[in-house]
C-alpha cells in the first residue's frame, strides 16, 4: 500500500480486505495472510508474483544477494522471453524495486541485498501450498542431516535445501518436474552419480558454499536442462569433461575454488550459449582460458583474478568484444611489478569492481600523461577495494572512477593520503573526475598507520552515508565542512579516542557531525 495515494485506491483496498476477512481460511495465517495477500495480489504482473514467492526459498531473515537473485529468476525464465542478459537484469532489477516498494521485500542497508521478513515469507509459502499449482519443497535453515520425506516428489517444481548439515546424497529423487534445487551451505561431501537421474527439467541447481565438497558427479551430465550452475566456495578440483552434455548453460559460477586445478581443454569454450561465467578467486587460472574465452559469442558477464601485471597485459590484449564482458577484476598476489598502468583497466567498458589484495610490491598506480581528453574511463565503476598492499602509497587514480559508490582500503601500511593532490595537478581537469567522489556512498578504513589525508580541500560528498575509520591514528582531519553531506543522514564510525581528537574546519563543522558519530 505505499505506492497507493489517493482516497479511491485506499477505499477499494479497503474493500478488498473486508471481503478478504469475510472469507477466512482455516489454518495458520487465518487472520493476517488474507490481508498480506492484497499487497500480493496487487502486483502488477504473474512475472512478478513469481519472481516473490521464489524468494520463500531462502532461510528467514537470509540477506539475498540481488544479482545472484536475479540471475536464478533468469534461469527459471521469470524474464521477458527474446530479451538480451542486460535487459533480463535491468527487468530482475525492475522487480526487485516493485517488490520493495510494495514492502513484500526488504532492502539490507549499506548493502546490494534484499530479505523477505518471516511473516511475509510465511504467507509466501502459504499462497503457494493453497493457491498454486506449482509446488514448492521448503527446508531451508532447519538443522537436517539427510534428505527429507515427501509425499509426491514427482510434483515439486521447486525445491530449497540450503543452509542445513547434509553430508550425502544417496539417494535417487523421482523428481521429473523439479525446475530449482537449492543445496548450498550444506556439508555436502559426496554427490552418488545417479542423483540426477530423474530431473531432466532442472534449470537452476545451486551446490555453492559446500566447503567439503571435492568432487562434481559425472552423472551432472544427466541434467540436459540446467541453464543456471552455481558451484562458488567449493573444494572442487576438476570440472568432469561429461559437463559438455550441458548444452543449455548460460550462467556458469566458479568464483572462490580456490582448489580448482583443472578444466578440459575446450570445455568452456563447448558452452556455446554461456552469457555468465564467473571466475575470481578461481585456482585455476585465467591466462590459460583465454582462446577459450573468445569463442563464447553471448558472453556478457565476466570476472576474473589476475595475479600478476604480466598476466593482465597479456588479457588486456584481447579484443574489444571480450573487454566489454569483464564486470568483476581481482588483482591478487602480484609480485613481478611495482608499479601498474592503470590503462590495463580503465579501457574495460562495463568493470564494476576492482578487488587489488595482497599486491605487497605494488607500489605505484600510474596515471598516464598521455590519457585521451574526453575518454570515458572507470565509467561503471562503482566499488574499489585495497587489502594489505602494503606498499602502495596513494589511490589517486580513482579521480577517474566518476560513478564510485564503495572504497575500502585495508591493511596498506605505507598508505599516506588517498588523493594526492600533485597528482591531481598533474592531471588537467577536462581529463579527471572534477566532481569528486560525488557518488561515493560508503568509505571504509582500517589499518592504515601512516594515512594523514583523504583529501587536503573539503568535499560535498552529496550521496555519502557511511565513513568507517578504524586504527587509522595519524588521521586527524577529514575532508568536510559544514556544506558536505547535505541532506544526508551520515554515519561515522571510529574509535572514541580518535572522535575526541578529529580536528575539524571549523564550529559549524564539528557540530554537524557529532550526531553523527557512533562508536566502533
Amino acid at each position: 500500500m505505499a505506492s497507493k495515494k489517493t482516497p479511491p485506491e485506499w477505499e477499494y483496498a479497503i474493500e478488498v480486505l473486508r471481503q478478504s476477512a469475510a472469507s477466512v481460511l482455516p489454518g495458520v495465517g487465518k487472520e493476517m495472510y488474507p490481508k498480506l495477500k492484497f499487497s500480493y495480489d496487487c502486483l502488477t504482473s504473474e512475472r512478478v508474483k513469481s519472481c516473490f514467492l521464489y524468494c520463500s526459498l531462502y532461510p528467514e531473515d537470509h540477506p539475498i544477494q540481488i544479482d545472484e537473485l536475479i540471475h536464478c529468476w533468469i534461469g527459471e525464465g521469470f524474464m521477458d522471453e527474446h530479451t538480451d542478459l542486460s535487459t533480463a537484469r535491468n527487468q530482475g532489477r525492475f522487480f526487485i524495486g516493485s517488490l520493495i516498494e510494495a514492502c513484500l521485500l526488504e532492502k539490507v542497508r549499506f548493502s546490494d541485498r534484499v530479505r523477505m521478513h518471516d511473516v511475509v515469507r510465511d504467507m509466501a509459502l502459504w499462497i503457494v501450498g493453497e493457491f498454486e499449482k506449482d509446488k514448492f519443497l521448503v527446508k531451508s535453515g532447519v538443522q537436517l542431516k539427510e534428505l527429507p520425506e515427501a509425499e509426491k516428489w514427482e510434483e515439486i517444481r521447486r525445491m530449497s535445501l540450503m543452509d542445513n548439515q547434509i553430508e550425502n546424497l544417496t539417494e535417487i529423487l523421482e523428481c521429473p518436474n523439479l525446475q530449482t534445487l537449492f543445496l548450498s551451505s550444506n556439508d555436502l561431501k559426496v554427490i552418488m552419480d545417479d542423483f540426477f537421474n530423474s530431473m531432466p527439467m532442472l534449470r537452476v541447481l545451486d551446490l555453492s558454499d559446500n566447503t567439503n565438497f571435492e568432487e562434481l558427479p559425472v552423472g551432472i551430465a544427466k541434467l540436459v536442462s540446467l541453464e543456471h550452475l552455481n558451484l562458488s566456495f567449493t573444494k572442487i578440483r576438476k570440472l568432469p569433461v561429461e559437463l559438455r552434455a550441458l548444452e543449455k548453460l548460460k550462467y556458469l559460477n566458479l568464483e572462490w575454488t580456490r582448489d580448482l586445478e583443472m578444466i578440459p581443454q575446450q570445455l568452456i569454450s563447448s558452452f556455446s550459449k554461456l552469457q555468465v561465467l564467473k571466475m575470481m578467486r578461481c585456482g585455476y587460472g585465467c591466462s590459460l582460458l583465454l582462446e577459450d574465452l573468445e569463442h563464447l559469442k553471448y558472453l556478457n558477464v565476466l570476472t576474473l583474478t589476475f595475479r600478476s601485471a604480466s598476466e593482465l597485459e597479456k588479457a588486456s590484449r584481447f579484443n574489444k568484444f571480450f573487454s566489454c564482458a569483464i564486470e568483476h577484476v581481482s588483482l591478487l598476489d602480484f609480485r613481478d611489478s611495482r608499479s601498474l598502468n592503470i590503462l590495463a583497466l580503465a579501457n574495460l567498458q562495463n568493470l564494476c569492481s576492482i578487488k587489488c589484495t595482497n599486491c605487497m610490491d605494488l607500489k605505484e598506480v600510474k596515471i598516464e600523461s598521455n590519457i585521451v581528453e574526453g575518454a570515458r574511463y572507470f565509467h561503471s565503476l562503482r566499488y574499489v577495494g585495497l587489502t594489505y598492499c602494503k606498499q602502495m602509497m596513494d589511490v589517486s587514480w580513482v579521480i577517474f572512477a566518476p560513478h564510485l559508490e564503495k572504497l575500502l582500503i585495508r591493511g596498506c601500511n605505507s598508505l599516506e593520503e588517498i588523493i594526492s593532490e600533485e597528482k591531481v595537478d598533474e592531471v588537467t581537469d577536462s581529463k579527471a573526475n572534477t566532481n569528486l567522489f560525488s557518488r561515493l556512498e560508503q568509505l571504509d578504513l582500517c589499518r592504515l598507520p601512516k594515512m594523514k589525508t583523504i583529501y587536503c580541500h573539503a568535499l560535498p560528498f552529496p550521496r555519502l552515508k557511511k565513513i568507517s575509520i578504524v586504527k587509522c591514528p595519524m588521521l586527524k582531519k577529514l575532508p568536510l565542512n559544514s556544506n558536505s553531506a547535505k541532506g544526508q543522514r551520515l554515519i561515522i564510525k571510529g574509535e572514541k579516542g580518535w572522535w575526541k581528537d578529529v580536528e575539524w574546519e571549523d564550529e559549524s563543522t564539528r557540530t554537524a557531525f557529532l550526531p553523527s558519530f557512533r562508536p566502533q
